[in-house]
């Protein structure tokens, strides 16, 4: 796997950070997160993870 860049690891944590703030709405995308999840960033997983935000 290749490396990212902080801005993009920024941009996907801010992404997911807005669908979980209406998961009802979002579901399907929440849903589809979850099953991509082993292939997410070490270091999104790490940010998510830093501020107790789980999938």
């Amino acid at each position: 796997m290749g490396k990212f860049s902080s801005q993009e690891i920024e941009s996907q944590y801010n992404l997911i950070k807005i669908l979980l703030a209406e998961p009802e709405k979002y579901k399907d995308a929440i849903d589809a997160i979850k099953k991509d999840i082993a292939y997410m960033p070490i270091e999104l997983k790490k940010k998510l993870e830093e501020e107790n935000i789980t999938l």
